[in-house]
């Protein structure tokens, strides 16, 4: 019977959990590696174009997952939905502070998805018209004033979605070691 059990065990809640956890961390994970990798491998703006199709399927994908992954720890732990004056508090429980690991990688992925994301794009693809209406990259010698402020909003944006994914994944790494102990 416990190998039945054993067996069964990713087809139960708990399972779905602990497999949608992984999901949510591995899909980070390979985001990250796989940019690199096809940044070095491909020509900028071919590179840039495949990213502004496969990033706002990332981000949602994360985004859902995760709020998938929340609305799973709300249902193991319900006293977290009701007043913050009956226990468990977020703030004093083990399960609070999970919630709150999940929390933080579900906020920022939120933010890339609706806003940091789209906007980063858009101006992406301001910067590769610029550049052919100069008929130079972004970054040669002698660019005009109107690219370095695309180039520098470009920078800011990108650095701050990098940022936003970076916690997003310290969430769900955080959550695994969390459950771990």
């Amino acid at each position: 019977m416990a190998v039945f059990q054993s067996a069964l065990a990713p087809f139960t809640l708990k399972g779905f959990y602990l497999i949608t956890w992984g999901t949510a961390l591995g899909a980070n994970v390979w985001n990250t590696i796989s940019g690199f990798r096809t940044y070095k491998t491909l020509p900028r703006q071919t590179f840039g174009t495949l990213q502004s199709r496969l990033t706002p399927l990332y981000f949602t994908f994360s985004t859902l997952s995760t709020a998938t992954l929340l609305l799973t720890h709300l249902y193991f732990h319900p006293g977290l939905i009701s007043s913050p004056r009956v226990e468990p508090h977020w703030a004093t429980s083990e399960a609070g502070h999970q919630g709150f690991l999940i929390l933080a990688a579900l906020i920022p992925q939120v933010l890339n998805l609706l806003v940091v994301g789209p906007w980063t794009s858009e101006v992406m693809f301001q910067r590769h018209r610029q550049e052919r209406v100069e008929s130079k990259e972004y970054d040669e010698a002698g660019v005009s004033e109107e690219m370095e402020k695309i180039n520098k909003k470009f920078s800011i944006l990108h650095g701050i979605g990098s940022a936003l994914n970076t916690v997003s994944f310290l969430g769900l790494a955080g959550l695994g070691l969390a459950v771990s102990m």
